[in-house]
């Protein structure tokens, strides 16, 4: 058969309280989720496999249903983060005008938070909870056959599918998956707008998160890692095609210290010569890690902060301290590795606006190189939701109508107990403005530009500060992952 897998445009995204300036010049990801699974179809099986981001070009409706359409594909794989419903309910609708296309199918994390929902919307023949490899695979060797897709671990196809309890995986171990094509997109256009200017793409290394955050919605699957050999089997891949700056989407990469060390001793056994990133927590770290680690070519850590007190680190059950925070900054600094700092404003225990105001303050003194607001916005699914739910914060309903019937003015709730939307995100804007237009920062990064096409997306960045703000909507969820 022939399938096409398509990441939906962003016109209708979610409203969440994000400055333009952030949203404009958002990181351009591959659609990692789809090369893999695109990649496994091709080598598992027959079927003629290809990838359309229309996010890539900012596809109108009429040109992506004609891309589609230059394809002639009989099954058509979305994906589907829930802030993009509407995005998502469109591509199926012009999926569905093209007259090759005999199924629709959705996976991605909306199916795992909403999934009863997400398979009534209108045009959708299936959806696959977890990993999507192994289910479409069996989807379209059925089709293919003209048989009727029921009972598929993973699938909801049939009336009769019970939505699963567990998500499904093709393997446990992930040196099992076969290496990612990367050139099933157009890989060379990727970028990274905190990154060096180079060929820039994402990779996962281990898959799952032990830990218990109130604001993350991350399924709790178990925990699972690729092999120090395998993950560089992977990276040597993307440095043949000339990519220098890898970005690994681990939902935690740091679990364990000794796996990072491990890794970082394969790249330099094999002397693999690129720049990467990861996500960490600060806990564990030592001197002696981030040491090897920025020996084997890491230039960026990106830490959740979200708060700067004992007690707001309590409520989001972070399971760290300030002195832990405060001390993996400096050993940053120390080594030489730069540092993301992402921050929530609006959580339960900012009761102030000087409570906020201390937030900032608190970003500026860590000193990390760049730093990430977001208002904080409880999706359904997290513990934090639930909490807004039981305290009378929150109210489910609005989540349940736009889950059932898409609409493009619906805007996500945000934590309201203390602050209107509109304070939220006056003081949202403020904490960019406060951070990013000190003299040392802008000092500092005119420093490190390396390129003029880098100059330009800064300076872009920048120049978007100064502007009045109005919300804007951001794609990503919590993790790429996601």
């Amino acid at each position: 058969m022939r399938v096409m897998l398509v990441r939906p445009p962003a016109h209708h995204t979610v409203e969440s309280e994000v400055p333009e300036a952030v949203s404009a010049e958002n990181l351009s990801y591959p659609p990692l989720a789809l090369m893999a699974i695109a990649t496994f179809l091709k080598e598992k099986s027959h079927h003629e496999v290809a990838i359309l981001d229309a996010q890539l070009d900012n596809l109108a409706y009429d040109e992506l249903e004609r891309r589609i359409a230059a394809f002639q594909p009989e099954v058509i794989g979305i994906t589907a983060f829930t802030v993009q419903l509407v995005d998502v309910l469109k591509t199926v609708q012009a999926s569905r005008r093209v007259p090759s296309v005999k199924k629709v199918v959705i996976g991605g994390p909306h199916v795992s938070d909403f999934p009863r929902e997400c398979v009534a919307l209108p045009g959708v023949d299936a959806a696959v909870k977890g990993e999507g490899q192994k289910p479409l695979l069996d989807l379209c060797n059925i089709w293919e056959q003209g048989g009727e897709a029921r009972g598929i671990p993973g699938v909801m196809a049939h009336p009769d599918d019970p939505v699963p309890e567990q998500d499904v995986y093709f393997s446990n171990n992930l040196d099992d998956y076969p290496l990612t094509d990367r050139t099933l997109v157009d890989y060379q256009r990727y970028y990274d707008v905190m990154g060096g200017g180079g060929i820039f793409t994402t990779m996962i290394s281990s898959r799952g998160c032990p830990y218990r955050c109130t604001f993350c919605n991350t399924p709790r699957h178990r925990y699972r890692v690729m092999s120090p050999s395998r993950a560089c089997d992977e990276i040597e891949a993307c440095i043949k095609l000339g990519i220098t700056e890898i970005y690994f989407v681990d939902d935690t990469f740091n679990i364990t210290n000794q796996r990072v060390m491990d890794l970082c001793d394969e790249i330099l056994k094999r002397g693999l010569k690129f720049s990467w990133t990861v996500r960490f927590r600060v806990k564990g770290m030592n001197e002696e890690l981030l040491r090897k680690m920025h020996a084997a070519g890491c230039g960026r850590i990106q830490f959740g902060v979200e708060q700067g007190t004992e007690e707001g680190l309590l409520r989001l059950k972070k399971d760290v301290t300030v002195r832990e925070i405060e001390h993996a900054f400096k050993l940053c600094r120390k080594v030489g590795i730069r540092t993301v700092a992402y921050f929530m404003i609006g959580t339960p225990t900012e009761r102030s606006r000087q409570d906020v105001m201390d937030t900032i303050r608190y970003s500026i003194q860590l000193d990390p190189d760049f730093v990430m607001f977001n208002v904080l916005t409880p999706f359904p699914g997290t513990t934090l939701y639930d909490e807004g739910l039981r305290d009378g914060v929150l109210d489910l309903n609005p989540w349940l109508e736009f889950m059932r019937a898409p609409r493009e003015d619906f805007k996500a709730q945000v934590w309201d107990e203390h602050f209107s939307r509109a304070e939220l995100r006056d003081m949202l804007n403020h904490a960019y403005r406060r951070f990013y237009w000190r003299p040392t920062f802008v000092a500092r990064n005119l420093l490190q530009i390396r390129n003029p096409q880098d100059f330009l997306r800064k300076a872009n960045a920048g120049l978007r500060m100064l502007k009045p703000d109005v919300p804007r909507s951001t794609p990503a969820q919590h993790a790429e992952s996601r």
